[in-house]
């Protein structure tokens, strides 16, 4: 469940997002799609501002058009975040979530005429599903105290994984990720050399999948986690040395096979873990064999 080839195609990462989004409820797409250009001009007022921080209960005002920005990068972030832990079961993994929470993230953003507030009120089932949180700090890490300044580090210097949207294909504002941009502004952020092709000759991928320096690997994801594009599923040739099985697991999000059994699964990961199982013990006869 990681993107670990360098040649990921830029742009499906956030179309399979907006394709789980719409699974959830067909117009949940387009609600989201309008919203941008909304909160963007409620954002030019100071009423509209303040409006906004209402909305969705900010710890502090949005000063500016800076401050709106980093609302939008919060959404931006959220949609991703909430894709890839959209699991059958409650979860919290990343925050406190119902079972399949875009759904239910869905429902409300698909309610009432007014689409930033509905919008606002469904981003309370990532931000707030338990009601315990007094307000949203979009200054906080959204993943608490799982590491993510590490994982922004890592995906700075050697995990280069390019991703851009287009409103014309997903229900993501225009972004074109370019690498010179993207070297400059991390070398800035962390004072240190960036290396943008390490994940190619380290990992290999380095023209498609050739992971032919490579044996006995199990690549598993999921249909329903953004990381799948850059992932190694559905690859009928062989890929890699020896025995490199590979599978896209249905209704599977983020490393669903590896999370602990609960009886809500999906047959599709049961299976899944079934043959992992069967690699696993391929693979431990076949080296005691070799000793």
């Amino acid at each position: 469940s990681s993107g670990i080839n360098a040649e990921w195609p830029l742009r499906p990462g956030y179309k399979v997002i907006t394709e789980v989004f719409r699974a959830a409820s067909a117009d949940c797409p387009t609600r989201v799609s309008e919203s941008w250009d909304l909160i963007t001009d409620m954002g030019t007022t100071i009423a509209g501002r303040m409006k906004l921080a209402n909305y969705f209960h900010l710890c502090d005002p949005l000063e500016g058009s800076d401050d709106v920005i980093k609302l939008g990068d919060w959404l931006n972030s959220m949609y991703f975040d909430m894709a890839m832990v959209n699991y059958p079961y409650p979860t919290s993994f990343l925050a406190p979530l119902p079972a399949w929470p875009v759904k239910q993230f869905c429902k409300l953003a698909s309610a009432g005429n007014d689409t930033v507030a509905a919008i606002a009120a469904g981003t309370q089932i990532y931000s707030n599903y338990t009601g315990t949180v007094q307000c949203l700090d979009l200054n906080a890490d959204p993943a608490g105290g799982l590491g993510m300044i590490a994982w922004d580090f890592q995906a700075c210097m050697e995990l280069i994984l390019p991703i851009s949207s287009d409103p014309k294909v997903d229900m993501f504002p225009e972004y074109s990720w370019d690498m010179g941009t993207f070297i400059t502004e991390c070398e800035a952020q962390w004072n240190t050399t960036v290396r943008p092709y390490w994940l190619k000759y380290s990992l290999g991928g380095y023209d498609g999948f050739d992971y032919y320096s490579a044996s006995q690997i199990f690549f598993s994801n999921g249909d329903l986690d953004p990381w799948s594009v850059g992932g190694v599923c559905v690859q009928e040739a062989p890929i890699c040395a020896l025995d490199c099985p590979n599978v896209l697991i249905k209704d599977g999000a983020h490393h669903l096979d590896l999370r602990a059994s609960n009886p809500a699964d999906p047959a599709s990961v049961l299976e899944a873990r079934k043959q992992e199982v069967e690699a696993i013990r391929r693979w431990t006869a076949r080296n005691r064999q070799e000793l």
